[in-house]
């Protein structure tokens, strides 16, 4: 593992060399009637007076919006993919990853700190193992006519989820803090550790900002993911979902200023066509790249997933929405590309996923490391329209992982035929490209 500190920012007008001084500043704004400019010089000069009224502030006052100011850029290589998802996790913070459907994977593999003896013994052999199967089906999938990006993409589901990976990671103060309290707490001595080389550097950046630090049991809640007992019938269902009157009574409402009442029993009275009207004039300015109106933001659908590794990658980048998540489980299955059964590589590939859930089962509560990229876990998942709208273009176009696409399609043609006005633009940007 290795975690750096690659930059965070400072007030560069007046020689700052920690965020706490604009952080300071901006919360001074509030109480104070001098002007910004006048309040961060007088923090620059004073960095341990600025230190002290953040500790007040945030520790004594509960303001911890003013530690949002501060914003950190870590870069974190050498953490298995398992770990990586644990940070992903989090709303506020953003993370570029390599990819595995890119970049051709070496054998890099990250070895448990718990793991002792010849259960460690076996853990690298099963693991040498899928890296050399990956290696074989990539070269199986080249042989068979495909091309390298698609041999790649395909191929890497047999890797496991102990493959070594790196990322870059933005995250302000505040929901740093929150971070390294939660996973403090893990299961997993490597997202512990983690958490603790994260905090010593911010601390080292920024002493005051970081304070609630303590695990709750909120915290260790967070982490007890939820078993599965068998296997869904259906890899998506839709769980419930709003129709087209939530959208439309609110459209009225906004353009009318009628009450929400009233505007819902217009909706009722509208026939199809005025009701089409109503949405084809709200959307009317719509461009491929905008957002939806906030309205859309009521509209809410939710759905049971049965998705792989691979596919949840994909899916854990939507993070402005409401997940549970299962553990990964072999009882769901494993998802096998159709590329690796047209080139006949098939009963390599089981054969290996097998072995590997044969060692998986040896590592105790450690066990999710060797599963790999095809293995499945179970979602519940909650999303408001205007991020449904946002998952769509990304997820339905042409140029997404295949495994996403199809479980995007599943989900937006199954809120198409039950709020069909609602999500009447909806669609990959490819798809829709030819209606703006």
């Amino acid at each position: 593992m290795n975690i750096q500190l690659a930059g965070y920012n400072t007030d560069i007008q007046n020689g700052g060399n920690t965020p706490e001084t604009l952080s300071a500043s901006y919360a001074r704004i509030s109480r104070d009637p001098r002007p910004i400019n006048v309040l961060r010089k007088e923090a620059a000069a004073e960095v341990e007076k600025a230190r002290a009224s953040n500790r007040c502030i945030i520790f004594d006052y509960g303001h911890g919006s003013v530690a949002e100011h501060a914003v950190f850029n870590f870069d974190i290589l050498d953490v298995s993919r398992l770990a990586a998802e644990e940070l992903q996790g989090f709303r506020l913070a953003s993370f570029t990853e390599k990819s595995q459907r890119y970049i051709r994977i070496g054998e890099d593999l990250v070895v448990p700190s718990e793991l002792r003896g010849d259960v460690k013994g076996d853990y690298r052999e099963a693991a040498l193992k899928l890296f050399q199967l990956y290696n074989r089906i990539y070269d199986g999938l080249r042989s068979s006519g495909l091309k390298k990006d698609k041999a790649k993409e395909d191929a890497r589901y047999v890797l496991p989820l102990a493959t070594a990976c790196q990322m870059g990671m933005t995250v302000n103060a505040r929901e740093l803090e929150l971070m390294v309290r939660r996973l403090s707490c893990h299961p997993f001595a490597e997202v512990r550790l983690i958490a603790d080389r994260l905090l010593e550097l911010a601390v080292e950046a920024a002493p005051s900002l970081f304070l609630f630090l303590e695990p709750t049991a909120m915290d260790m809640f967070a982490h007890s993911l939820s078993p599965v007992e068998s296997r869904p019938s259906d890899c998506v269902v839709l769980l419930d979902c709003d129709d087209d009157s939530k959208v439309g009574s609110l459209l009225i409402q906004w353009s009318s200023g009628r009450s929400l009442e009233s505007a819902l029993k217009m909706w009722l009275e509208l026939d199809g066509q005025s009701r089409e009207e109503l949405f084809v004039e709200a959307l009317s300015g719509l461009g491929i790249h905008d957002s939806l109106p906030r309205i859309w933001e009521f509209f809410r659908a939710g759905f049971q997933l049965v998705l792989s590794a691979t596919a949840f990658a994909q899916l854990k980048r939507h993070r402005m929405c409401s997940r549970l998540v299962s553990v990964y489980d072999p009882i769901l299955g494993a998802t096998v590309p159709a590329s690796i059964s047209d080139a006949g590589l098939e009963e390599d590939f089981m054969q290996g996923l097998h072995e590997a859930e044969r060692t998986a089962g040896t590592l105790g509560k450690l066990y999710p490391y060797m599963l790999t990229n095809a293995h499945r876990r179970r979602v519940v998942l909650s999303m408001n329209g205007r991020e449904l709208y946002h998952f769509s273009r990304l997820r339905e176009d042409v140029h997404a992982q295949w495994d996403i696409r199809e479980i995007a399609h599943i989900m937006m043609s199954s809120l198409r035929e039950k709020a069909p006005l609602t999500f009447m633009l909806a669609g990959g940007k490819s798809e829709v490209s030819d209606l703006f």
